[in-house]
């Protein structure tokens, strides 16, 4: 038998809790003794309630001051839900979930009587498309993207940087909304192994399986080590001598202990390591290094016009440069975007090229129509 229940944040702003929907009609208020009760003073003291008529749950919205919400439209009486939706009461959001096992809240609380409270700033956290995002996730429906990584000297591919994107009609196709909508269902983790698996079983049934892929990671991957090196390790199993590299952020990292476990397990897999937006925050350079890995890339803002920028400036980065090739690793040029900073990428003694410069992302196929290889 299926059940419903809300999902929202609790006081802190962090912690998320669930209130199952036990009995109907379920009130919503500010009400202390009702089904769901919010300690809010914008919530009026019976705010709305959930109703089920012929299987179908709906909530209804009892005139109150400041609004009953659906997916951030406001509802005029009554509307029909689904799993995944997003309800507001005022300024308190919840997102409605529906399990076939019955969902039990933490033994020290009592679910019927547990107050919320978001606070204004807070209001729609919770962005709409779980129902969508799930259907992604389970049929997979991913378009990889490749984009050229060349050889600072003479422009020869490489190496390929996996760049997915989403193929939900009713979600957006770009990387940053789809984990936006992801982070706030708890599925960033997930949605990065899915990209990740797509575009390497892609790219290596193509002409290109010999060319280094380098595959990207989110900032809470790092923070479970151990999936991450579990997920890793199935895509080697499946593609035993694929040339893979794993990009981390600079600041993903903060913990050397992780860090070496991770490239131990790395090194034990043949996979390489490269440190990825060298520069967008504070630069631990050094450090990095004591771990050194198979690329540093240098990020964009370090690149953006940078045969426009004062020659010391130059001197700066080519000093960077020279650290980095005297760590025994690559140095990559991320973002180039036209022939003059190319140049100058080519004077400071890069050795790899990433950006439109040099090719943009683009699917294999694509590739393939432009693209030698040597």
């Amino acid at each position: 038998m299926s059940r419903w229940f809300l999902e929202g944040y609790l006081a802190d702003g962090e912690s998320v809790y669930r209130v199952p929907l036990n009995r109907f009609p379920a009130l919503v208020g500010r009400q202390t003794d009702l089904a769901v009760a919010l300690q809010s003073t914008n919530v009026s003291r019976q705010h709305a309630e959930f109703l089920q008529a012929g299987g179908q749950l709906l909530v209804r919205d009892l005139d109150s001051t400041n609004g009953t919400f659906v997916n951030h439209h406001q509802i005029i009486s009554s509307q029909a839900l689904s799993a995944g939706d997003v309800i507001r009461f005022a300024d308190v959001e919840f997102r409605l979930w529906q399990e076939t096992a019955p969902v039990c809240p933490p033994a020290t609380a009592d679910a019927t009587r547990t107050a919320f409270f978001t606070p204004d700033e807070q209001v729609n956290r919770m962005p709409i498309g779980a129902r969508q995002l799930d259907q992604l996730l389970q049929q997979k429906l991913i378009k990889p993207l490749f984009q050229p990584i060349v050889s600072a000297s003479d422009e020869c591919i490489t190496g390929l940087e996996l760049l997915g994107r989403g193929c939900h009609p009713d979600l957006s196709e770009l990387p940053d909304p789809l984990f936006f909508l992801a982070e706030g269902l708890g599925r960033s983790v997930e949605l990065s192994e899915t990209l990740r698996e797509a575009g390497v079983q892609a790219w290596a049934a193509s002409p290109f399986r010999d060319i280094p892929l380098f595959v990207n990671t989110h900032p809470r991957e790092l923070k479970d080590c151990p999936r991450l090196i579990e997920s890793l390790q199935a895509l080697r199993s499946r593609h035993a001598d694929a040339p893979l590299i794993l990009e981390i952020h600079e600041q993903a990292v903060t913990d050397e202990g992780t860090l070496n476990t991770l490239n131990n397990a790395l090194q034990r897999m043949d996979i390489g390591l490269a440190y990825d937006d060298f520069g967008a925050g504070q630069a631990r350079l050094l450090e990095l290094l004591n771990t050194p890995p198979y690329a540093v890339k240098f990020d964009i803002t370090l690149i953006r016009d940078l045969d426009k920028l004062p020659r010391s400036r130059q001197e700066m980065i080519g000093l960077l440069v020279e650290v980095v090739k005297k760590g025994h690793t690559r140095a990559l040029a991320e973002g180039v975007s036209h022939r003059g900073e190319l140049a100058i990428c080519r004077k400071l003694n890069f050795d790899l090229i990433q950006g439109f410069a040099c090719g943009r992302p683009a699917t294999l196929e694509q590739l393939q129509q432009v693209s030698t290889l040597r």
